[in-house]
């Protein structure tokens, strides 16, 4: 099994939609996902999201499945205005006590605890429900493959949902995911389920935040979601 995790398309957050570029980036998708033989399609209920994914299931003649919980998570820093618990400065989050224990999160400044405890929870039990409807049973840091499959399933979801999300499938701390990633508007990340035998499959991460689509139509990478200085 194969997942397409994608973010939604270059935003118009004021009004939950996308703009003139979100929409021309969820177009240049359709080529892609077609090509890449995408059997179902998956969205979070926000509709930026999924009026990124409606121009390749229309294309395809795929039903949009929406799950709730792949909505764009609600986890604000107070001390720092505009600002979420996946923008927080890498050089905060990295500080030498946090990395002598990645699971101690009261360590990092501003993170919003226990909000940040909650929100993780949610996501890794929702997911183990998702997964599992899929054949893929979580057993620690593995997933007993309970029926095979080769699918390929196309995931239109967010930013902070979706670096969160990686990390609870490649089991990589969470805050260190967000420091150090970045997911581009209507990008790709692919996630292998990689089946090596004992009926056990480990989440892969074959290829991350990739813009094909994008540089086939001759497009530059968004900026949306940058915080800093980006050329």
């Amino acid at each position: 099994m194969k997942l397409y995790l994608i973010r939604h398309g270059d935003p118009d957050y004021a009004n939950d939609t996308l703009t003139d570029r979100g929409h021309r980036e969820a177009s240049a998708l359709v080529e892609y996902l077609q090509r890449e033989g995408i059997e179902q399609i998956v969205a979070s209920p926000l509709g930026r999201a999924r009026d990124t994914a409606t121009y390749s299931a229309e294309a395809m003649n795929l039903d949009v499945s929406v799950e709730p919980w792949m909505t764009e998570l609600h986890l604000p820093v107070e001390a720092r205005e505009g600002t979420a618990a996946w923008d927080i400065p890498g050089h905060i989050i990295r500080n030498r006590d946090y990395l002598r224990d990645p699971s101690s999160f009261d360590r990092i400044p501003h993170l919003p605890l226990p909000q940040t405890d909650e929100t993780l929870e949610r996501i890794r039990t929702s997911s183990d429900r998702f997964l599992a409807s899929l054949g893929y049973v979580r057993d620690d840091g593995a997933y007993r493959v309970a029926e095979p499959n080769s699918r390929r399933i196309a995931i239109f979801a967010h930013g902070g949902f979706g670096l969160t999300w990686l990390a609870l499938l490649l089991e990589i701390p969470v805050p260190l995911m967000w420091s150090g990633f970045f997911l581009h508007t209507s990008s790709v990340t692919q996630i292998l389920f990689d089946e090596r035998g004992d009926d056990l499959a480990t989440p892969r991460c074959v290829m991350m935040s990739a813009l094909p689509h994008l540089y086939a139509n001759s497009m530059e990478p968004g900026t949306a979601g940058i915080k800093a200085n980006y050329a």
